[in-house]
């Protein structure tokens, strides 16, 4: 039977006193810039030496593989979606999340309804202890999400709870309104999950040897 997991997500105290004193910082630097005796100089540059280029475009808030390149269309567009600060260095995974001779378990990277997909390195951690990489598919419509978790859920023996490392297929609720499927396999050394964020049509596969850890990391993981 799937159960509905409410979690709370806690901001420690020492964060908000940290941005008030980088909030200090800032402050104190625009008034010491706009009390300045005047705009500084600029340098001429010296003949026969080449001005230095503009910084690169490419340093955006969405994480991307080598500039894109190796990107089809439908990634790239599924990569700009995706925090910068959760997710990074993506490369293309599309490839094995549609093969049709890939087996598909309940938490393989072989789905169905997926138009892109690509694999990832997990950010700054909120806490926890984040998987080594994250695979995120990105699916055609809602339908054809609902039908690869229904897939899923349907083929996993559930005999406890994610939450206590055991094989299972749940529903889950956060506070930040995010909802969706969450199945995962315990197997020895070694705890996968696979969850969607319903109203993103998005899905992700993890894998670690810490279910501990790796729950504990995904109560606070928010990469859309």
């Amino acid at each position: 039977m799937a159960r509905v997991t409410s979690i709370r997500m806690l901001v420690p105290g020492v964060l908000a006193v940290a941005a008030l004193a980088c909030a200090g910082v800032l402050i104190a630097l625009a008034a010491f810039d706009s009390g300045s005796s005047g705009p500084a100089t600029e340098q001429p540059t010296p003949s026969g030496v080449a001005p230095s280029p503009a910084a690169s475009p490419a340093a955006t808030g969405s994480p991307g593989a080598d500039d894109g390149a190796a990107l089809s269309e439908a990634e790239r567009e599924l990569a700009a979606r995706l925090s910068s600060f959760e997710l990074t260095g993506c490369v293309s995974a599309t490839a094995e999340a549609t093969s049709s001779s890939a087996a598909r378990s309940p938490t393989s990277s072989a789905a169905t309804g997926v138009v892109a997909a690509l694999r990832c390195a997990p950010g700054v951690a909120g806490g926890g202890r984040p998987p080594a990489e994250v695979i995120v598919l990105g699916y055609a419509d809602a339908p054809a999400m609902a039908a690869d978790a229904a897939r899923r859920s349907t083929a996993t023996v559930d005999v406890g709870s994610c939450e206590a490392g055991q094989t299972s297929s749940e529903a889950y609720l956060l506070p930040s309104r995010r909802s969706g499927t969450f199945v995962c396999e315990a197997a020895a050394g070694r705890f996968t999950a696979y969850w969607t964020i319903d109203r993103e049509r998005v899905g992700f596969i993890a894998a670690t040897d810490d279910p501990t850890g790796l729950i504990t990391w995904w109560r606070t993981f928010d990469p859309l």
